[in-house]
């Protein structure tokens, strides 16, 4: 498939890497200037870069009408949550205004110094000079309706409003503040303007209080707005359906829609053979949303805009937009024919920057320990994953998403095994590998978490590479004390006499009794020297009195009991930092693995070794019956008796036929 910047053509700046984010902040003051990047300040580069969404057509043809006299709304409030479009929105009401031939007046917020009056600005702003709406007390209508009817048509823009009132609310005027006379005339500017041919007012106010840093302005926009609701009203222009257009067309020069559909199309049939659409969707609605967002899988969309566009502080069109020319620019130079999650570059550090300031700063250590330095978990599990797949960077894909997944403003956070298949799989990189893939993460990376089922990283070490790292310090000593322990405690003593560990030779009694000697490893030679001998060179006569039991293969008991005795450590380890969750699964862990260890004892310790006449002979106990409570010395009996390898007695018929005959 063709690379998704053959198919959605980036913007030049895109390409160029003129990503700061100026670029992507509407400033209405620096447009109204023509100063600023181009995008704002030139209404031919502005429009071409912006996506008329149904609201700002609506909001364009209300106030277009009202300037040429047609009737229409004289006062509008632009409500939009932080980020969504109002300055935007007025930046295009101010080029258009020009193109129909009306006085443009810009008041921003920002701007304005506390001491300035509104009204005084507006006069100032159509005749160069103020005259008639001086003062610091508000003018009145009469005053005010002689500036507006000698200039109209007129279109007043007031963008960030209360960050003015703010600033005015510390000006004393008379027995009152500055803010309270702008609220006065506020409300004469409402009423003047609808009485006015021609005249139009636009006033844009957020539709929460996340703006506002104190109860002091919450009571001041609650003022304002019962000011304004007598005479305005509320347009939304954007929804959060038309997200997907406006950053297409603010990042994108042209999609050749028919590849557009012909990638998503293959992309989806394979999401649906391989089973990880999302829960809930239609095929067909999910193919839709993809050719919406396109070049970008709709999570990513999601993700940003509604997760992280859930951080008070995160400038959601802006901030989505900026993060998302970062991820373009990274990629021009790969063959990618879309983009998902997992191509957010976390070594890229303009991206990881520009994320880091909503996560916190300690993810920057999160990020290079467990993601992106050489020495990091995902880069050593990225050449494990199989020969077919060692360039392809699964691991790392898969981290990226996760980590993507990870935050939001809200309680949301974390992915889903099939999120991270939907984001990390392609066909060169099947959804299969990317199940093996986790499993090797979670018990590798510090940061990664796993709780019901969904994946997310934290600035706390996980538990299990908690576990994994006391695993790499426990000592041999510490296994071999605790395989005797094991041992011992799965050995009755009933059956033989039993001998456990290394033994000298003159400690093992040549008598009558059974004797079951544990050795650590198959050693033919050492067994044969105790046969054949007490030490000092004494000939042993009781040689067939004694057993050998050898365990087979031990790479798993070992892990096991590394496993234990790491879990052990961490619940001594009074420096962690354990919460309820982890507390309560270290009890299961230990209650587990006790059961695992004992069952590992029978497993392992299975090869039997007796002397014959000439030698040694092999037996093998078998893996236990399931269900079965012998203690191993029980097990061992009953085998050697079924093989008639041990008898309680010989009768003197079978003697003289098996060993006197000749």
């Amino acid at each position: 498939m063709k690379p998704f910047h053959t198919v959605a053509i980036p913007h030049e700046d895109i390409k160029k890497g003129a990503l700061e984010m100026s670029v992507f902040a509407a400033d209405l003051w620096s447009a109204s200037r023509g100063e600023g990047p181009q995008e704002y300040s030139n209404p031919d580069v502005f429009f071409r870069k912006t996506y008329e969404t149904d609201g700002l057509k609506e909001l364009l043809e209300t106030v277009q009408k009202r300037l040429e006299g047609r009737g229409g709304d004289s006062v509008l409030q632009v409500q939009t949550p932080f980020g969504g479009g109002k300055t935007h929105s007025m930046i295009a009401l101010y080029h258009k205004a020009g193109e129909w031939n009306a006085k443009r007046v810009v008041l921003v917020g920002t701007v304005l110094d506390g001491e300035k009056t509104l009204w005084g600005e507006i006069e100032r702003q159509l005749t160069g000079e103020i005259k008639y709406l001086t003062g610091m007390v508000s003018p009145g209508r009469e005053a005010l309706n002689k500036v507006l009817t000698a200039n109209s048509p007129v279109l007043i823009l007031m963008d960030e409003l209360m960050e003015y009132m703010t600033k005015a609310s510390g000006v004393k005027v008379e027995d009152t503040t500055l803010a309270e006379q702008t609220l006065a005339f506020m409300q004469e500017l409402s009423e003047e303007a609808s009485s006015i041919s021609g005249v139009c007012a636009l006033v844009t106010l957020q539709s929460s209080f996340i703006e506002q840093s104190s109860e002091a302005a919450e009571r001041l926009l609650s003022k304002l707005k019962k000011t304004l609701g007598r005479k305005e009203k509320v347009y939304a222009p954007v929804k959060d359906s038309e997200v997907t257009k406006i950053i297409r067309k603010r990042l994108f020069s042209n999609i050749n829609e028919r590849a557009a559909e012909e990638i998503v199309s293959n992309l989806v049939d394979y999401f649906a053979n391989q089973s990880i659409l999302p829960a809930g969707i239609e095929k067909s609605d999910y193919r839709n949303r993809f050719l919406d967002s396109y070049p970008f899988t709709p999570e990513v969309i999601d993700v940003l805009y509604h997760r992280w566009g859930s951080y008070p502080e995160f400038q959601r069109t802006r901030g989505v937009l900026r993060i998302l020319a970062l991820v373009i620019h990274s990629m021009l130079n790969n063959s990618n024919s879309y983009i998902s999650l997992s191509d957010f570059d976390l070594d890229n550090q303009e991206l990881r920057q520009e994320l880091i300031k909503f996560t916190g700063s300690e993810f920057n250590s999160v990020i290079a320990s467990d993601i992106t330095a050489d020495d990091s978990g995902t880069v050593r599990t990225n050449p494990e994953l199989g020969r077919a797949y060692q360039n392809l960077n699964i691991a790392t894909r898969a981290a990226q998403t996760i980590f993507m997944y990870s935050f939001s403003g809200g309680r949301e956070h974390g992915a889903t095994l099939t999120d991270i298949k939907r984001q990390a799989a392609a066909y060169d990189n099947p959804a299969e590998v990317i199940s093996d893939c986790l499993e090797r993460l979670k018990n590798r990376l510090f940061y990664l978490q796993n709780t019901d089922d969904k994946y997310f990283f934290s600035n706390k070490p996980n538990l299990n590479r908690i576990i994994h790292t006391k695993m790499e310090n426990v000592s041999s000593e510490s296994l071999k004390e605790l395989e005797e322990e094991l041992l011992k405690r799965n050995i009755s003593g009933k059956r033989f006499k039993t001998f456990i560990g290394e033994q000298s030779y003159k400690d093992i009694p040549d008598n009558y009794d059974l004797k079951l000697l544990v050795l650590e490893s198959v050693d033919k030679q050492t067994m044969l020297e105790i046969v054949n001998s007490r030490g000092n060179s004494t000939p042993r006569v009781n040689r067939n009195t004694i057993i050998f039991l050898c365990p087979g293969e031990k790479t798993n008991l070992e892990k096991q009991m590394r496993r234990k005795l790491a879990i052990d450590a961490i619940e001594r380890d009074d420096s962690l930092e354990l919460g309820e969750t982890d507390r309560k699964k270290l009890k299961e862990d230990v209650k587990r693995i006790s059961g695992e260890l004992d069952d590992a004892i029978h497993r392992v310790y299975r090869e039997i070794y007796i002397p014959m006449k000439d030698g040694l002979l092999k037996t093998d106990l078998g893996v236990p019956t399931y269900g079965e409570n012998k203690t191993l010395d029980e097990r061992i009996f009953d085998h050697l008796k079924s093989e008639s390898k041990l008898v309680d007695k010989l009768s003197p018929m079978v003697i003289s036929i098996k060993y006197l005959e000749k």
